[in-house]
């Protein structure tokens, strides 16, 4: 919650003129008139035995004197600045808002006024109407880094990243020492950094959380997410690095093996791949694409055998996953299971009709089971297919959304 200050009472200088006539105007507004007014005819009774001239020019002193004690005072009563903080001190909220806000109407030069609204609305829950009137206090005030916070949280909040990267950096520029300044830019730049990716725009991907894992190290979900960027791009080496990192950091962190055990699997070191895949599975058997890649890690050796059961699993919990159908299409033949592996390979046809590769393997085994003439035609039309057109590239990580643990 924003605290808010009591604002300073400031006076409003008196000017006189010091011969001639005395005029409201030359004080200060119209409310003293009355006060003119009365001294006039005081003037007119006479009642100490003075020249004329003399006597005005003391009555004019005299009103001076009156009107410079009068002004602050009733300039008080009037200021909806004041009145508003007031209001706002004895709880006044309904009260406290309505002179609040007609006062930063007239842009006052002083900051309570915008730290009592503040505080006001953090107290009332409004936060669309805090994040406002802390952002109109930032570009009036940007000394006070309460309204930057504020503003970064709200855009963070809100899934403005690049936003929040703003003025959480500016804060962090403005006061490096401040532990708050860099958790915000830090975790803005993780969350714009999973934005990316999860639209599969890697590069940008890589760009904010590399920040992320500059400005804290020992965030997990940067280093597990920036791993991730980095295998989609082909940077294996890189990529392996920073799961190391995680699991060094946090040797239970969820996928953590998956995804090093991925890009084993890309560097076709299959029996590290194997063992990291089968920790996964070990601590968190409900997620299929962990049984798929070990499947083909062991397709990968030869191991047709002890694919087949991963790649069950991975079939049954992604009955429309084109990868997994396929992977066990090619195993069951193989193994000499042609029923069966025509089954999965029809099925694969069905789910991706663009990928050349297993109407290509449909067509081989139609032939060696003496349908040639439905193979010649399936061998014609993957050649009339001029690119593969995929979900996602050989390489890439597809298989959750980037959301983490975090939240802003």
């Amino acid at each position: 919650m924003i605290p808010s200050k009591s604002p300073k009472q400031r006076g409003t200088a008196v000017s006189q003129k010091p011969h001639g006539g005395c005029l409201a105007s030359d004080h200060y507004d119209g409310a003293v008139l009355p006060f003119l007014s009365h001294l006039d005819d005081a003037a007119r009774i006479q009642p100490m035995k003075l020249p004329s001239a003399a006597k005005r020019s003391f009555l004019c002193i005299t009103a001076g004197l009156l009107i410079s004690h009068v002004q602050p005072v009733q300039a008080q009563q009037l200021d909806p600045c004041k009145l508003g903080s007031d209001a706002f001190q004895r709880r006044d909220l309904p009260q406290a808002e309505a002179l609040l806000k007609q006062c930063i109407g007239t842009k006052p030069p002083q900051i309570n006024p915008y730290l009592d609204l503040c505080a006001l609305y953090q107290m009332q829950g409004k936060t669309k109407a805090l994040h406002d009137v802390a952002l109109e206090g930032l570009q009036r005030f940007p000394q006070e880094k309460r309204f930057y916070l504020t503003v970064g949280n709200q855009a963070g909040q809100e899934k403005r990243y690049e936003d929040a990267i703003k003025i959480f950096a500016e804060g962090f520029r403005r006061w490096p020492d401040d532990l708050k300044f860099k958790e915000g830019l830090a975790s803005s730049h993780l969350f714009l950094g999973m934005k990316f990716l999860d639209q599969a725009k890697d590069q940008e991907a890589e760009l904010h959380l590399r920040q992320a894992t500059k400005l804290d190290d020992k965030d997990i979900d940067a280093h597990l997410n920036l791993g991730r960027a980095l295998h989609n791009l082909s940077q294996s080496v890189e990529a392996l690095a920073e799961f190391d990192r995680v699991l060094a950091l946090a040797p239970q962190t969820p996928l953590a093996r998956f995804h090093r055990g991925l890009v084993l699997y890309s560097l076709h070191e299959y029996d590290a791949a194997i063992a990291d895949l089968s920790q996964e599975i070990k601590v968190n058997p409900a997620y299929p694409p962990s049984f798929l890649f070990r499947g083909q890690a062991f397709m990968a050796k030869g191991d047709w055998k002890n694919a087949v059961p991963d790649l069950d699993v991975a079939v049954v919990q992604m009955p429309d996953n084109p990868k997994a159908v396929y992977a066990r299409a090619r195993c069951l033949s193989q193994l000499g299971r042609l029923k069966e592996a025509e089954v999965d390979f029809r099925k694969t046809v069905e789910l991706d009709p663009a990928n050349s590769d297993s109407l290509n393997a449909l067509a081989r085994l139609l032939s060696l089971t003496g349908r040639e003439k439905e193979a010649e035609a399936l061998f014609q039309k993957a050649l009339e297919l001029n690119r593969k057109v995929r979900s996602a590239g050989p390489g890439e990580i597809r298989f959750e959304s980037a959301q983490s643990k975090k939240t802003q």
